[in-house]
């Protein structure tokens, strides 16, 4: 799951459904720059391209390397960045891609979470970014020091994905269901494909690459999805991916009956009797934010 096996996405239910919560999350991490107009960036894991249009907008007199591994997203992406001339897409890990030049901001949302060497991510962001522009309001050039202001400078990194906690109570009911008696044997050799850090860790992992100036905190954020519908296709799109992606693996007769008795089972302990009207459809998220500089 995740970006790391391409054309796995329902990128048109993606498409759909992330305008509910990673959408609005994205378009509240942009606003965390003050952004002038020029810049090179990347967008790590552009999914539909519904925030690299924001981004694109952002810059008019710049340009956003819009970069995901999964076919089918950057299939639905093209539709959605075909008016903007600013945007050039490339399938690829957003690990490993190979850009003609260095960018000055690296954006992410959403995506980091399915990488899970974290420390690779880090440098690799490292080695694609340029330096800094730094303000100084002294005459002291020591990074320590922090006398200057970045606030709208280059060699940065915008990010959000998951964090420590994330989705605990959902991803700990499909654990639940998925080594019960019913469905245990599919899952011998599974391993979660994602990764969810905690702040500290993340911070730590940024200074010993040399990022300075770095804000990362988790945030609570629940939200709770409008109708049965809806969060049975955010669920079925997004969270539960991997389970039921799995599920198909070497059982391609059998796959679709197990994916449907898989999710029935899970809705059957969401929708347990006694639970509060509407409270069913609550997803308690944990995002981690992370603000960082290359000196």
């Amino acid at each position: 799951m995740g970006y790391n096996r391409e054309g796995s996405w329902d990128a048109r239910a993606y498409d759909q459904v992330s305008y509910l919560v990673q959408y609005t999350w994205g378009r509240q991490v942009l606003e965390w720059r003050k952004w002038q107009g020029d810049e090179i960036v990347l967008d790590a894991g552009c999914g539909s391209g519904l925030l690299t249009k924001e981004l694109a907008k952002k810059v008019p007199r710049g340009r956003v390397y819009a970069v995901d591994i999964d076919s089918n997203m950057l299939g639905q992406a093209k539709t959605n960045l075909q008016p903007f001339d600013n945007v050039e897409i490339v399938q690829s890990s957003f690990t490993d891609v190979k850009l003609p030049r260095k960018v000055d901001v690296i954006f992410s949302n959403s995506a980091l979470h399915w990488v899970k060497d974290h420390r690779k991510a880090f440098r690799e962001f490292w080695g694609m970014l340029k330096p800094s522009k730094v303000n100084k309001s002294g005459d002291s050039s020591s990074i320590a020091a922090n006398n200057y202001s970045r606030t709208s400078s280059n060699g940065q990194l915008l990010i959000q994905c998951g964090a420590y906690g994330n989705l605990q109570h959902i991803i700990t009911l499909l654990d639940k269901i998925a080594y019960s008696h019913q469905f245990r044997a599919y899952f011998t050799d599974w391993n979660k494909p994602w990764h969810f850090a905690k702040p500290e860790d993340t911070d730590k992992l940024l200074e010993e690459v040399g990022y300075v100036d770095r804000k990362v905190y988790s945030k609570d954020d629940s939200i709770v999805l409008p109708n049965r519908n809806i969060f049975s296709k955010f669920l079925k799109t997004v969270v539960m991916k991997s389970y039921l992606e799995h599920l198909s693996v070497n059982n391609d007769k059998d796959g679709d009956t197990l994916k449907a008795l898989f999710f029935d089972s899970f809705l059957d302990k969401i929708e347990k009797p006694g639970d509060k009207l509407g409270a069913q459809w609550r997803l308690d998220f944990v995002r981690l934010n992370i603000v960082a500089h290359k000196p």
